[in-house]
């Protein structure tokens, strides 16, 4: 992983074998970064991915292995928690995503993060399950 740090954003190059959300937590201790949201492309060979049932209150999980160019990377970092979804593009042009717990990369992927002000730590919203920012 590579960064450099603007006025206004980190932009980020992670490389092939690099794990997406590892590194950026790695990022978010090196840089000192509490809080932002995040934007990114690239390509990925092995992806886990997560549908929330908020009547069951559970993650249902899946792993995919293939090669898939990354059409969206959404998120957020907080000092507790970095949540993410991503969109994905397989060599058929069909394409899934959803909730990323686990992206590893393939050729490149770039990402841009915003950091700000608000602080993004969350607390359990018991009518969803979910955590939620504690605003």
């Amino acid at each position: 992983m590579d960064y450099t740090e603007e006025s206004d954003r980190i932009v980020v190059r992670l490389d092939p074998g690099d794990e997406v959300l590892a590194s950026l937590e790695t990022l978010r201790d090196d840089a000192g970064l509490e809080q932002g949201f995040l934007m990114g492309i690239g390509a990925v060979d092995e992806v886990v991915l997560g549908h929330y049932d908020v009547s069951e209150q559970e993650y249902n999980e899946e792993r995919f292995t293939g090669q898939y160019e990354v059409t969206s990377f959404l998120g957020n970092i907080g000092p507790d928690k970095i949540h993410t979804h991503i969109q994905l593009g397989d060599e058929n042009f069909e394409s899934l995503g959803g909730h990323c717990s686990e992206a590893v990369v393939s050729g490149t992927f770039e990402i841009v993060v915003f950091p700000g002000e608000t602080s993004l730590t969350h607390q359990l919203d018991e009518r969803t399950g979910l955590d939620v920012f504690d605003l």
